[in-house]
């Protein structure tokens, strides 16, 4: 939505962000997407990547290393396309999670995203 609506969102948090759909499980993007050969021009309007350019928010990506649903090509393009586009974004990992973050280190995300909207929409 930050790159979509850049007027409204001051900041925001994105997890396990599926970035561009020719990467997500076939099954899944298939079905809303169809296959790629029949629908190029649908798969390139929604990659994030191409949409990079919008963001003007402070936006903090979350990602598992061990995500198999959204895997981690997902983010690390997201974040090269911002680094070539000269957009700062915030990005944590967590090494040992998959899809969502479980346990402890729950307790973990949540503080790191107040901070984050503290930080941005607070001031502090």
């Amino acid at each position: 939505l930050m790159l979509k609506h850049p007027e409204v969102f001051i900041s925001g948090t994105s997890g396990g962000p599926v970035i561009d759909w020719k990467w997500y499980e076939i099954m899944y993007g298939e079905r809303y997407m169809d296959r790629i050969d029949e629908n190029m021009q649908g798969y390139e309007e929604t990659s994030l990547i191409n949409q990079v350019e919008n963001l003007q928010g402070n936006l903090l990506v979350i990602h598992g290393a061990m995500d198999p649903i959204v895997v981690w090509q997902h983010s690390l393009s997201f974040i090269e396309a911002c680094i070539k586009a000269k957009k700062d974004v915030d990005y944590f990992v967590y090494p040992s999670h998959e899809h969502n973050v479980l346990g402890i280190d729950r307790v973990h995300l949540w503080k790191k995203i107040e901070k984050h909207h503290d930080r941005y929409l607070m001031g502090k």
